[in-house]
C-alpha cells in the first residue's frame, strides 16, 4: 500500500470519527434514542476507493478512535464494532474492485457482524432480532447507507484518481 493511499486511508478514518462525534441521525424504527450509524459508510467508500487494505485500514482505525472518543454509554458498541467494520471495509476492497453496486451491498456484511458482536459481548439478547421494528428498523438504516455509498463512489473516484502519481 502507498504512502498516499495509507494518507487516503487515514483522512477517512478521520472522516469517519468526525461523523460518529457529531452526526446524529435518529432512526425512528428503533427505540431507546437509536441512531443511524452514518458513519459506516465511510469504511465502505474507502474500501471501494482504496481496495482492500485501504478499506480494513479505515475500518481498524476510525472504528477504534471513534470508540476511544465516545462517552461510556455508546463506547462499547463501537469497540464491540472494530472487527466487523475492519472485515466490511476489507470486503467491500474486494467487491469493489468487480461490481461498484454490490460493494455498497457489503455494509450490510457490516451490520450483520456488528450484530452478531453485540450479541457475543452481550451488548444486545439474542432474541431482540426476532423483533420486527428492530429489524425495520435496521432495514431503513441500510438503506439509506445504500444510497450514500451508490451516490458518494463516483463522486469521490475521480478525485483519488487525480491524485495518483503518473
Amino acid at each position: 500500500m502507498s504512502t498516499r493511499r495509507i494518507a487516503y486511508a487515514a483522512v477517512l478514518a478521520a472522516l469517519y470519527v468526525v461523523i460518529g462525534q457529531f452526526v446524529r441521525i435518529p432512526n425512528p424504527m428503533v427505540g431507546g434514542g437509536a441512531i443511524i450509524a452514518i458513519n459506516m459508510v465511510v469504511v465502505v467508500i474507502a474500501g471501494s476507493l482504496l481496495g482492500p487494505a485501504g478499506g480494513a485500514l479505515t475500518g481498524l482505525v476510525g472504528t477504534s478512535l471513534n470508540a476511544v472518543f465516545l462517552g461510556t454509554g455508546a463506547a462499547p458498541y463501537e469497540f464491540a464494532a472494530i472487527i466487523p467494520h475492519t472485515i466490511m471495509g476489507f470486503t467491500a476492497g474486494v467487491v469493489g474492485r468487480r461490481n461498484q453496486l454490490v460493494a455498497s451491498l457489503t455494509i450490510l456484511v457490516g451490520h450483520i457482524l456488528n450484530i452478531i458482536a453485540f450479541i457475543i459481548v452481550g451488548l444486545m439478547p439474542a432474541n431482540q432480532m426476532a423483533v420486527t421494528i428492530f429489524s425495520i428498523g435496521l432495514a431503513a438504516e441500510a438503506v439509506v447507507d445504500i444510497v450514500v455509498i451508490v451516490l458518494a463512489v463516483p463522486l469521490l473516484r475521480p478525485l483519488v484518481r487525480e491524485a495518483a502519481p503518473a
